[in-house]
């Protein structure tokens, strides 16, 4: 399998597949394909599996992609539902990454999929949710998130502080908790809100520029402001 990211700030993923690759899917995030590439939805780990992802923010079913047998090699291309850019993580046997709720875009089929509950302060006061989308290789997952991508990656000395809204994802070995800001002003007037995500510890921290859920809010203000209820 090969793969391209195409586009700046709406990107896409191009994978070209050959016989014998599979890739699994996010339902709803075809965009194109070649004819001789066959589309199979499935249930990835069974009802528990499908239970997992309906509420970690993906589908139920994901869709299988691969290359008719005998065929040459295929295309297909995904994307995202609001407007973003397209990470690859590569993992090696056993090596996990957790991201957060909705970024699942696609990935090999050896990666397994999987969910992790958040502690109860970082889904009530963090902004991130209750969920996060656990992946663990060998393989390579796509995720998709809104606005551009910053890496993080912490060397143990510092730890890192995050509004929780702007969490992509971060590998399994660094803690995560949710923690005050430092002082009332700072609640009351920066805009972050009340509490941070702070992560200690030597790995990758994944950052997005922009909030899904600023986004969202700000686009449903601004239609209520232009359609006023009467």
């Amino acid at each position: 399998m090969q793969y391209t990211i195409v586009g700046e700030n709406m990107q896409a993923l191009k994978l070209t597949l050959s016989e014998g690759d599979v890739v699994y899917a996010d339902a709803g995030k075809l965009i194109s394909k070649h004819e001789n590439i066959k589309m199979v939805p499935r249930m990835k780990g069974g009802i528990l599996g499908a239970m997992e992802r309906k509420i970690a923010g993906a589908s139920a079913f994901v869709t299988d992609f691969q290359v008719e047998p005998g065929s040459t090699e295929g295309d297909l291309l995904l994307g995202g539902i609001l407007p973003g850019k397209v990470f690859p993580i590569e993992l090696q046997a056993n090596e996990q990454f957790l991201a957060e709720d909705k970024a699942f875009l696609a990935a090999t089929d050896s990666v397994k999929f999987s969910v992790e509950a958040v502690n109860v302060s970082a889904a009530l006061f963090g902004g991130a949710g209750f969920f996060l989308q656990r992946f663990v290789g060998p393989g390579i997952v796509f995720l998709h998130v809104t606005g551009n991508i910053v890496v993080h990656q912490l060397d143990g000395t510092k730890p890192l502080e995050v509004d929780p809204r702007h969490i992509a994802g971060f590998d399994a070995g660094i803690s995560y908790k949710i923690t005050f800001v430092d002082n009332i002003k700072s609640a009351l007037f920066s805009g972050v809100g009340i509490f941070l995500a702070r992560f200690d510890g030597k790995g990758r921290v994944i950052t997005h520029t922009v909030s899904r859920y600023k986004l969202s809010s700000e686009i449903y203000l601004e239609g209520e402001a232009l359609n006023p209820k009467k």
